[in-house]
């Protein structure tokens, strides 16, 4: 168990390297002021001094070159610690010292090993004060000013730093926000404030859209338009709070049996509409089917009386079997619907 002595003005600094070397079995006494340090070395022989090279009191440097120089003090070992933007100056000091060096803040693994290499050397000598100790810190001095002073301007940059990363953050931040308030706006544009669905102009682009796309590589594209029967009816008698509950739900139903990759939309009053890409004639009949036979077994009440059974009206158009472009397709499907109606209504025409 080695007997341990930090001298380190940063309070946090220093009580991270005392946990570490206590947890690791030694023997560990530390100190933030020069003065302290010197007199704990005098009546404690610790085995190895960690000294902060910066220490604004006494720096580093000078305290090595008094310790070095008191008479009949004892010698420990020393392992010297700086700031990484001064590492190079900091080094070659610790070897001009013959003491040992590590950068702050240190890796635990890496401050550990250093230790305990430093603890395996051999201990400084006791000596008298040397002839030239006056000249020594006249050397000493202006290094550790300059040493200072590159801290100080790494801490001062290190502060600048954390400004900045924080603008950055609050910048990131408002672009999110802006980005969510624009998709917010966007969403308003193109949705249906009942449904919730996309809204006639939206389903009117894609559509042009999905026509140009299925011209170019070939494929089909399908147009559903669905009619709530008999739902002015609705309207007039229950009130428009009932109304708008029945078009939630069949919305609700047509999104349920729709692929990801179809588009529902409401396309005004109480007419839908489903685009389907890339679908046979069959798929798109029995989608439609099915959807008409759905809505028949929903069940809307909450605050009203039971509403239904909701009956719909289905036509179907293709491209390019019944148009061959977006309006065409979209009157066709228009026309298909008008004849299911005039059949009956509650049933399927293409």
């Amino acid at each position: 168990m080695a007997n341990i002595l930090v001298f380190d003005t940063n309070s946090v600094s220093r009580r991270f390297v005392v946990a570490l070397l206590r947890n690791h079995g030694n023997s560990v006494r530390d100190v933030g002021d020069a003065a302290e340090a010197l007199t704990l070395v005098r009546e404690e022989c610790p085995d190895l001094m960690i000294v902060d090279i910066a220490a604004p009191d006494m720096d580093g440097c000078r305290f090595v070159v008094q310790m070095r120089c008191e008479p009949g003090l004892p010698q420990p070992r020393v392992l010297m610690r700086a700031a990484a933007g001064v590492e190079a100056e900091a080094r070659a000091l610790a070897h001009a010292f013959g003491a040992s060096f590590v950068v702050k803040p240190t890796n635990p693994e890496l401050l550990l090993a250093t230790v305990s290499a430093t603890l395996g050397e051999p201990a400084p000598p006791q000596r008298g004060p040397p002839a030239d100790r006056r000249s020594a810190e006249t050397l000493v001095q202006p290094i550790a000013r300059l040493l200072r002073r590159v801290a100080e301007r790494s801490a001062q940059l290190e502060v600048a730093r954390t400004a900045l990363d924080l603008e950055i953050k609050k910048r990131i931040w408002a672009e999110h926000d802006l980005m969510h308030a624009t998709q917010r706006l966007h969403d308003q544009a193109v949705r249906d404030s009942v449904t919730g669905l996309y809204n006639r102009r939206f389903l009117e682009e894609s559509l042009a859209r999905e026509v140009s796309r299925a011209r170019r590589y070939g494929h089909t594209l399908a147009l559903m338009m669905f009619d709530v029967d008999h739902f002015r009816e609705f309207n007039d008698t229950l009130g428009h709070s009932a109304g708008d509950a029945i078009l939630k739900s069949v919305g609700e139903c047509m999104l349920s049996l729709s692929r990801g990759e179809d588009l529902v939309a409401r396309h005004g009053g109480d007419e839908f509409a489903l685009m389907m890409v890339n679908a046979s004639r069959e798929i798109v009949r029995q989608r439609a089917e099915l959807i008409r036979q759905r809505a028949r077994s929903l069940e809307i009440g909450g605050n009203y009386q039971q509403l239904g059974p909701v009956t719909l009206s289905v036509g179907i158009a293709l491209f390019p079997d019944h148009g061959d472009g977006a309006q065409a397709v979209l009157k066709a499907a228009d026309e298909a619907l008008l004849r299911s109606k005039q059949a009956g209504r509650n049933r399927v025409a293409a």
